[in-house]
């Protein structure tokens, strides 16, 4: 019953702009994971976006995708002054978070996606309101081979294995770049974390920002990596709170520093 009721609001706000073919496109994923064959423009209660031809980026579009994250991150805008995006895939959460104001840096490494990403802030009107990097944050700088879900866009991941088909992309520790995103220690930050079970690695890489930065949030993707694990993490660089979003993603908010 609850899936059904999800499919019915994805569903209604597809008719909501008369997109048909994202309604059919879905259809064809849920039964046998294929999408419409032709690139395309839709536009979403989230903008404007580019869809690539035999894929899911029509779905990451739709205002209701990862609802529950969203719902939860509506209720608290007035938190925050800063967006981070760490695993930004075509720029959703960076469209609609800066067009409610908030400053957003968004980081992508697959090439492919950080495209598309770009070419939906253009469509937008926002490629100068959103900082882009085409990194994947970890806890070293380094390149590492990546595998590309041609279809599932959004669950690209990191070759642990190196299989042949991987491609190449870039990866830098997050305290490697915060000097040059114009963050202050008076900013009130929120950092949406889903980087497919490298979520571990990202927060090593942050250690300095962490401990450093008092007003930091996150919402994490703890499905691949196990909150234990993520908690962890951070606790050895500050005091959190915690709380749960959803059956996929943890909420961390920094209250102190480690004496």
């Amino acid at each position: 019953m609850k899936k059904l009721s999800v499919y019915l609001q994805y569903l209604f706000e597809y008719l909501k702009f008369g997109d048909i073919i994202s309604v059919i496109s879905s259809v064809k994923y849920l039964s046998n994971r294929t999408s419409h064959k032709n690139d395309r423009i839709i536009k979403t209660s989230i903008g404007t976006f580019f869809c690539r031809k035999n894929t899911n980026d029509f779905q990451f579009a739709n205002l209701m995708y990862e609802w529950s994250v969203k719902e939860f991150l509506y209720k608290r805008l007035g938190e925050f002054t800063v967006f981070i995006d760490g695993g930004a895939c075509v720029g959703d959460y960076s469209i609609l978070f800066s067009k409610l104001n908030l400053r957003c840096i968004a980081f992508e490494p697959i090439a492919d996606n950080y495209r598309v990403m770009v070419k939906n802030l253009e469509l937008n009107g926002l490629i100068d309101k959103v900082k882009t990097y085409r990194y994947g944050l970890g806890d070293s700088n380094r390149q590492a081979r990546f595998i590309f879900n041609p279809v599932n866009t959004g669950a690209s991941r990191i070759d642990r294995n190196n299989q042949p088909d991987s491609c190449l992309a870039e990866i830098r520790t997050f305290d490697s770049l915060v000097g040059e995103l114009d963050i202050t220690l008076d900013d009130k930050i929120l950092v949406k974390l889903d980087a497919e079970g490298m979520e571990p690695e990202v927060l090593r890489g942050s250690g300095a920002f962490i401990r450093n930065y008092p007003n930091i949030s996150f919402v994490i993707e703890d499905k691949h990596s196990g909150q234990e694990e993520i908690k962890s993490i951070l606790d050895s660089f500050a005091v959190f709170e915690y709380g749960e979003v959803d059956n996929y993603n943890m909420f961390a908010r920094k209250t102190g520093s480690l004496i």
